[in-house]
């Protein structure tokens, strides 16, 4: 990358989207991107993305990128990987391109993209999925999807909101008046459910949204209705709104608004490669993969990796293990 990333790295690349004003540019400088959800999804995953650091991805895919911010992250994160944005927003797709030619980001690009329509040669290496899975009338459907658009032992990361939301103890259903929502949302056990049955392997969930960032996202909710309107009003309180939030920060919440699940393709083989030294953190140990070759189209074999098959990158301290596959 030729252009370094300045310290608030998640938002830095909105400075140059050429579609907003000089004003809020300015204010994107001043604040961060002021898309309070987001930054509360980015809290909880990006954590996820440093331990998937550690991985040797070669191809990455954000599904349903939007604003691309995610995306971004991903090429910084991976500079030697190729991450790739998907959405069905042509003009979306061309700003998120031109943004990226503009960062230097050589390593990632946009294409409009439905994911319900995804090549199941796609052999991805990561799929990261933010809040796109409640938009879909066939979720389990799109989990084969996902599962096929994977490499053997490859990951995908989800967050969906919670089917409820929970503020200092009082629970309710989840808003169902955002425009595309076709369910309240999930739960960490139905969601890891659903994955299973799909084939995937879940490597751990848990809840995001604690009370704090619920109640702030609660009342950004009030003034925009889940659009980009009211925008004096919002860019009044949306300093306020993100030190509210920051406050869910200090605990991870053990109930929450948001669900988080890592999953894992199996390898056909049913090994997997397990790195020694791996650190705690919201998602504990994180196996990467043993076999870095594309999906075997005859069907694959039993038995121990194959001798051609590409491991772990050179240098890498872990174990194998044998799965229940």
């Amino acid at each position: 990358m030729s252009k370094s990333v300045a310290h608030h790295s998640f938002s830095y690349p909105l400075r140059f989207d050429t579609t907003l004003s000089a004003g809020e540019r300015a204010y994107v400088r001043l604040f961060g991107a002021p898309i309070l959800g987001l930054r509360i999804r980015a809290r909880y995953l990006l954590p996820a993305l440093e331990r998937l650091e550690r991985l040797p991805l070669q191809r990455i895919a954000d599904a349903g990128s939007g604003r691309g911010l995610f995306t971004f992250e991903l090429a910084r994160r991976f500079p030697q990987t190729e991450v790739v944005g998907m959405d069905i927003d042509a003009e979306q797709v061309r700003r998120n391109n031109a943004i990226a030619e503009r960062l230097g980001y050589g390593n990632c690009r946009f294409e409009v993209q439905d994911v319900t329509a995804l090549d199941p040669d796609s052999a991805y290496d990561l799929i990261l999925s933010t809040d796109n899975l409640e938009h879909l009338e066939e979720d389990r459907r799109q989990c084969d999807i996902f599962f096929r658009a994977l490499n053997p032992g490859g990951f995908i990361l989800f967050h969906t909101p919670h089917e409820t939301r929970k503020v200092l103890g009082l629970r309710r259903r989840n808003f169902m008046g955002i425009e595309g929502h076709v369910r309240p949302g999930y739960t960490v056990p139905g969601l890891s459910a659903m994955l299973e049955d799909a084939g995937f392997s879940v490597e751990r969930g848990f809840h995001s949204y604690g009370s704090f960032e619920t109640l702030a996202n609660d009342i950004s909710y009030l003034i925009t209705r889940g659009h980009e309107r009211r925008k004096a009003i919002y860019a009044l309180a949306f300093p306020f709104l993100l030190l509210l939030s920051q406050v869910g920060r200090l605990t991870t919440p053990r109930e929450g608004s948001g669900v988080v699940i890592l999953a894992q393709r199996p390898t056909e083989t049913g090994w997997r490669w397990t790195p020694s030294g791996s650190r705690s953190g919201p998602f504990g140990r994180i196996p990467s993969t043993t076999s870095r070759h594309r999906r075997d189209r005859a069907g694959g074999s039993g038995g121990s990796p194959s001798a051609g098959a590409r491991g772990p990158h050179r240098g890498a301290q872990g174990r194998l293990s044998k799965t229940g596959t």
